[in-house]
């Protein structure tokens, strides 16, 4: 699991301009909550017992998580590459910025099939 401290932090270079995004007082502040909760999506799903579901209804959750895992794609490589210290362009940090809504947008189809197939979970942001 990626230290998010310090993952925070380098988040804030992500963003461009100071203005909302909504809700949210910075544009980093909003990447860094779809990070986090991305990261919790994984966590469960990687966690779940193999008994928790049915074949059929493991099968959609895991299409689903593939789903926001490629859609999310970009955000963890700039998380690693931040993490390794590694530069990264304006280019791809705009790139970053521009495909966070589809990955938000998947983390919440993956929160919803959780709730519909009544597992339990919570995400403190």
């Amino acid at each position: 699991m990626m230290n998010l401290k310090s993952f925070s932090c380098y988040l804030l270079l992500l963003s461009l301009n100071s203005c909302a995004t909504f809700g949210y007082a910075s544009t980093a502040e909003y990447v860094e909550s779809i990070f986090k909760r991305q990261n919790a999506m994984s966590t469960l799903i990687m966690m779940l017992p193999d008994s928790e579901l049915s074949a059929k209804d493991y099968d959609t959750l895991l299409q689903t998580e593939a789903k926001m895992q490629q859609d999310c794609q970009l955000l963890n490589d700039y998380a690693v590459k931040e993490m390794n210290h590694e530069s990264t362009s304006l280019l791809f940090k705009k790139r970053v910025k521009d495909s966070a809504e589809n990955c938000d947008l998947s983390v919440d189809e993956v929160e919803s099939l959780l709730d519909d197939f009544d597992i339990e979970f919570e995400f403190d942001e």
